[in-house]
C-alpha cells in the first residue's frame, strides 16, 4: 500500500513538472512511448517473451502487479509469465491493446493506460492496464505494469 500510495504522490508531483514540457517534446514522449507499446505488442503476438520482456526495464525495482499479486522485479515478471502463457504462440495467442491515453510525466516518465484483450488457446481474457514507463538509454521501457 505505501508503494501504490508513493506512486500517486509521485505521478502527481511529476505531472507539475510534465506542464513544462514543450508541445513538440510532448508529442515525441507520445510517440515513443505508443512505438514501444506497439513493439511489445509485436513481440507478444510472434510468441517471443524474451522480446516482450524487453519492453521492460530490467530491473529488481520493475513492477507487475495482477489481481491480487505483486511481482517485484524484472526476472520475476519474466517467470510469471513463462508460467502462466508458456513460450509458444499456443499459450501466448493474440495480443491487442487499445491505448486509451498516454501522458508525458517528465522527459524521462510517462503514463499509459488503456484496455488489453487476449485471445490465446481457445480463451479470451480482457482488462484494463496502466503503466509507467521510463526512459533508458534512448529507449522507452515498462517500469511499473498494473494489469487487470
Amino acid at each position: 500500500m505505501k508503494k501504490i500510495l508513493f506512486l500517486l504522490v509521485s505521478i502527481i508531483s511529476v505531472t507539475t513538472h510534465a506542464e513544462s514540457l514543450t508541445t513538440t517534446q510532448n508529442a515525441a514522449i507520445k510517440a515513443g512511448v505508443a512505438q514501444a507499446m506497439y513493439d511489445s505488442v509485436q513481440c507478444w503476438n510472434a510468441a517471443d517473451l524474451k522480446c516482450f520482456m524487453d519492453g521492460y526495464v530490467n530491473s529488481d525495482k520493475t513492477l507487475f502487479i495482477s489481481g491480487d499479486k505483486f511481482i517485484h522485479g524484472w526476472q520475476a515478471s519474466y517467470d510469471h509469465y513463462k508460467q502462466k502463457y508458456g513460450n509458444n504462440k499456443q499459450g501466448m495467442g493474440h495480443l491487442d491493446i487499445k491505448i486509451e491515453d498516454i501522458q508525458a510525466l517528465d522527459e524521462t516518465h510517462a503514463f499509459l493506460y488503456g484496455r488489453w484483450q487476449l485471445k490465446a488457446d481457445k480463451k479470451e481474457y480482457s482488462g484494463v492496464t496502466s503503466l509507467i514507463f521510463e526512459k533508458h538509454a534512448n529507449k522507452w521501457q515498462i517500469m511499473i505494469d498494473h494489469s487487470n
